[in-house]
């Protein structure tokens, strides 16, 4: 296989400690039907043979590049990716996923049709090995093709989704972007320490600098959920971080002309369903006082106020509802139990 020097798309992979995925990752990008692309590996110092078996298969395909870093999360390692691609667009793929073979093909010329400066797919989801067993995350087809539709029709959902059903995905994985665009721009992906949802706030940040879009509801990725996933982790960083999400996107908003009403309204159902879960995780870890420890401990560190409107809470599942009333109220033993009925039936 000859080197695109000039390729139209770089896929960036990000890998660390993936011995076990990472060459059925690589296959599924080798397999697209689409073939102007050059792959950019990431690996982030593994421990395991990861680093070897990449190292294997760009001595094998003359259009897959390694790089050997030793970043502070995958933010890192994807900012450096970005520093090799020469593609006229960017996409990532994290080492333990797989992708569609018709994925780039479709995206590319949705992108080429349309003039896009972004398009997104929706993925199925499974744990570990078990990519038979999967569910969809269904997603609203959308057309944006001025400023004013992006923002009220992809940003605003990808802040919080105040209607039924998921609107857009705000995954990294699942878009293809331009390269000028990001680099007209000099954007980079956020730490999870500085803005938690570093995938969602690189698209809010990437899109109020965009004309057009578009989101397909069609299940090109395959995301795979591990326990050892870093989303799967609570850091002391996590609600600082979630609390700076809420300031830096109302910013973002208040310079396209967004009320800042309502993006602090969808920031705050967007907090009340992700601390809910970060206290869920607390939960299926430690002991009843611990977790009460913890709590008291992080609501007092970070001035959190949980009397939030009905108006706030109508938008959210009646788990997460009654869940938040339950931490309104401090009743933190019914709550424990609560989550771990809960996590007991969803495990049969």
């Amino acid at each position: 296989m000859q080197k695109i020097l000039t390729p139209e798309l770089s896929v960036i992979v990000t890998a660390y400690n993936n011995e076990k995925y990472v060459q059925e990752c690589l296959d599924s990008i080798l397999a697209q039907t689409f073939t102007d692309y050059e792959i950019i590996v990431v690996d982030a110092g593994s421990k395991d043979k990861t680093a070897q078996i990449c190292h294997s298969y760009s001595e094998k395909y003359t259009n897959i590049t390694v790089v050997d870093f030793h970043p502070d999360g995958p933010a890192a390692s994807r900012n450096e990716g970005m520093k090799y691609a020469s593609g006229k667009y960017i996409t990532f793929v994290d080492g333990d996923d797989v992708i569609d073979k018709e994925m780039y093909s479709t995206l590319i010329a949705q992108m080429e049709a349309e003039n896009l400066d972004a398009v997104y797919c929706t993925c199925y989801r499974f744990f570990n090995d078990d990519i038979n067993n999967r569910s969809v995350r269904n997603i609203a087809e959308i057309s944006a093709y001025t400023k004013e539709e992006i923002r009220n029709n992809i940003i605003l959902p990808i802040v919080s989704n105040l209607g039924a059903g998921v609107e857009v995905t705000g995954s990294m994985c699942m878009s293809v972007y331009r390269k000028s665009i990001i680099d007209a721009n000099a954007l980079k992906v956020r730490n999870m320490s500085e803005i938690y949802s570093e995938d969602n706030f690189f698209n809010i940040e990437y899109l109020s600098h965009s004309e057009r879009a578009k989101a397909l509801n069609i299940p090109f990725y395959y995301y795979r959920k591990t326990a050892g996933s870093i989303s799967n982790i609570v850091h002391d960083y996590t609600v600082p971080a979630l609390k700076n999400f809420e300031k830096e996107v109302c910013a973002i908003g208040e310079k396209l002309g967004i009320p800042v009403e309502e993006t602090s309204r969808r920031c705050n159902v967007r907090f009340v369903v992700q601390f809910s879960a970060v206290v869920k995780k607390k939960i299926d870890s430690l002991s009843l006082a611990d977790v009460k420890k913890w709590l008291k401990a992080t609501t007092e560190n970070n001035n959190l106020d949980f009397s939030f409107t009905k108006e706030d809470l109508s938008c959210v599942e009646f788990q997460v509802k009654l869940f938040w009333i339950l931490l309104q109220y401090r009743l933190y033993t019914p709550l424990y139990l609560l989550v771990k009925i809960y996590s007991r039936f969803i495990a049969r």
